[in-house]
């Protein structure tokens, strides 16, 4: 760890500055690629159970085969508009069946494969997600709060209480979920939380770990086109983890006035957990000739 984007790095974990954006990575990781753990396989997820509720109205094979071509296609208008029609089905955000959905699904989400959560809590920074499960929950022992938990955010931020940040929500509080058109917008339109993001982004060095494409999304999208005006000529850096045939390509989507600087950590997804361990640079040891002779 040489160069000195690295060196950077490192100085901004060990000086407490630095909090980890944890993303979809990392879940579809650890639970050993459970479809649930993406959005696009959550997505699925609930078209497939929509379908099983036969008394939902509008919903037949020909809505399915739409819907799940919007899934397919990658393109995140398209992706928007699948999740908002599952959401409108299944009555989000306080419905009965959108909150049983998100329970059967995302709490079922267990930590099959844990290096890479036990190396983000190892890191003794501070931990946000994009996630809706409780993964890094299960694995530090720390209490979920979401982006509705105005007080609690403030907190968590200044150090005065523990917890993970979920900008996107948590399955257990259902209204806090950003799935679809809607709730993005109401994420948008909430003062307190676009407020508590760009705090963040002024006052933490962001890692973003398991992100990689996911922050082309309306929130991060909102985030990064403010932070490019305000803090183009700003020497702070900010990171983003990824694998080394990915660097080039994730690099070109954030120009030079976004200050964010995309790192490779190896090869595959099974050097990140290593290369987070790596970070944290060991206990300095005293340097025996300097240490002064013990007394008789």
């Amino acid at each position: 760890m040489g160069n000195l984007l690295l060196k950077d790095l490192q100085r901004e974990i060990e000086a407490g500055s630095v909090i980890a954006i944890v993303g979809v990575g990392v879940s579809i990781a650890a639970t050993n690629n459970k479809p649930a753990a993406s959005w696009q396989g959550l997505l699925h997820h609930g078209v497939d159970h929509c379908c099983e509720l036969k008394q939902l109205t509008g919903v037949n094979d020909k809505w399915a085969k739409r819907v799940h071509a919007e899934i397919k296609s990658g393109d995140l208008d398209d992706m928007l508009s699948a999740a908002e029609k599952i959401s409108v089905k299944l009555g989000a955000p306080n419905g009965g069946e959108y909150s049983r959905w998100l329970r059967e699904t995302i709490r079922e989400l267990k930590a099959e494969r844990r290096d890479v959560l036990e190396a983000l809590r190892d890191l003794k920074v501070a931990l946000a997600t994009t996630n809706y499960d409780g993964l890094i929950e299960e694995v530090a022992g720390l209490p979920a709060v979401t982006w509705m938990d105005s007080a609690k955010v403030e907190r968590v931020l200044r150090g005065d209480e523990p917890g993970v940040l979920h900008l996107h929500g948590y399955w257990e509080r259902p209204q806090s979920v950003i799935l679809g058109i809607r709730s993005y917008e109401k994420a948008l339109g909430d003062a307190h939380a676009q407020a508590m993001q760009r705090a963040i982004r002024s006052l933490k060095t962001l890692l973003f770990v398991g992100c990689a494409d996911g922050l082309q999304d309306p929130n991060f999208g909102a985030l990064l086109e403010w932070s490019a005006k305000v803090f183009a000529g700003a020497e702070y850096r900010h990171f983003l983890l990824t694998r080394e045939s990915e660097v080039v390509k994730l690099q070109r989507q954030h120009p030079p006035e976004q200050r964010i600087f995309v790192l490779s950590y190896g090869k595959d997804f099974g050097d990140l957990a290593p290369f987070l361990r790596g970070l944290r640079a060991p206990p300095s040891v005293p340097n025996q000739s300097s240490q002064s002779t013990p007394p008789a």
